[in-house]
């Protein structure tokens, strides 16, 4: 088996259990992400005593080759599934909804478990060379490896690899860059007194300003405090994505007042730039073999948790292969 050391750009999903199956096949791995924690959009935002998921709110579990994982952390405790159908849904759509544990950055948090992750550490150019790739910090720090994996959102991935002088030298560069993303709005609201949202404690909406509606009390794990999270519908998050906190929260707020039936105690947003692949790429992963590169990540198959650790899978087994 040759002496690699890979290195892995993002610790989202995707990145995270590609990193764990690379070790767990013996290999050398680090890990390296602008964010402060792993997770990505797994991400619960912690203002004690309040707490909301205010990124992905749940995942399934369609592909055979995700559930083991999922079963793991089940029997760990580190996931539970919240529920099966939304109110009123018709029983024959019944799929179960998993999320995580007291909030769904407990699931990257446990992924990352024994992986050699830098945080806070943004990748400003890349250069590859004699096989070797060089990864230069914003802080100045450098890090080398001879497989690169690359999984943040592609038009990171592509504006990255263009900012270093190499998409020319990607063969499928403008399907690559052909991925585009919605954006997305997360209101964090906290309620004085218990909501008006029907068990399970969700709801999708066909509202022109809101498409989700949340009560993240009735989650598994999660503190008794009213802690409501609410998600813009695309076209509303893009139309507003400049404009004052305020005036998108109060117009949000005024949209689903029925539901809440409580008066607000306190309110954050948080805006995702890159929320969902609208066009997402139908292969588990990209691999430019001749220059020892791989993206994975949300932009392949379908944009959903599953779909990202499905990519960050494929990508790892694909590597594993063909390192004997």
């Amino acid at each position: 088996m040759p002496d690699k050391r890979i290195g892995i750009v993002g610790s989202g999903i995707a990145g995270l259990m590609c990193g764990q199956l690379l070790k767990d096949a013996g290999h050398s791995v680090f890990l390296v992400d602008k964010g402060r924690r792993a997770g990505g959009r797994m991400s619960t935002r912690n203002k004690r005593p309040w707490q909301w998921d205010h990124g992905a709110q749940y995942f399934t579990v369609r592909d055979q080759r995700f559930a083991p994982y999922i079963e793991a952390l089940n029997e760990k405790g580190v996931v539970s599934e919240w529920f099966d159908l939304f109110p009123g849904q018709a029983l024959g759509k019944k799929e179960a909804r998993y999320i995580g544990v007291n909030g769904m950055n407990v699931i990257p948090k446990h992924l990352s478990s024994g992986l050699e992750i830098h945080q806070s550490m943004n990748v400003e150019k890349l250069d590859y060379e004699n096989a070797t790739w060089q990864l230069m910090m914003e802080s100045g720090e450098v890090f080398s490896c001879q497989e690169l994996v690359l999984t943040p959102p592609l038009p990171q991935v592509v504006n990255l690899l263009e900012g270093s002088n190499l998409l020319n030298q990607i063969a499928d560069s403008k399907r690559l860059a052909s991925v585009n993303y919605e954006k997305g709005l997360s209101l964090m609201l906290v309620l004085e007194k218990p909501s008006q949202i029907p068990m399970p404690g969700c709801l999708k909406l066909e509202n022109e300003l809101v498409s989700w509606i949340a009560d993240n009390s009735k989650k598994d794990g999660f503190s008794d405090e009213y802690c409501i999270t609410v998600h813009a519908s695309p076209k509303y998050a893009d139309a507003t994505w400049n404009e004052q906190n305020s005036v998108v929260a109060n117009a949000m707020i005024e949209s689903i007042q029925p539901l809440l039936g409580s008066k607000i105690v306190d309110w954050h947003i948080h805006r995702w730039l890159y929320a969902f692949a609208k066009n997402p790429l139908k292969t588990a992963f990209y691999r430019e073999a001749n220059m020892q590169l791989t993206i994975a990540g949300d932009a392949f198959i379908s944009s959903r948790v599953e779909s990202a650790a499905l990519s960050g899978i494929s990508a790892a087994e694909s590597l594993i292969q063909s390192f004997k």
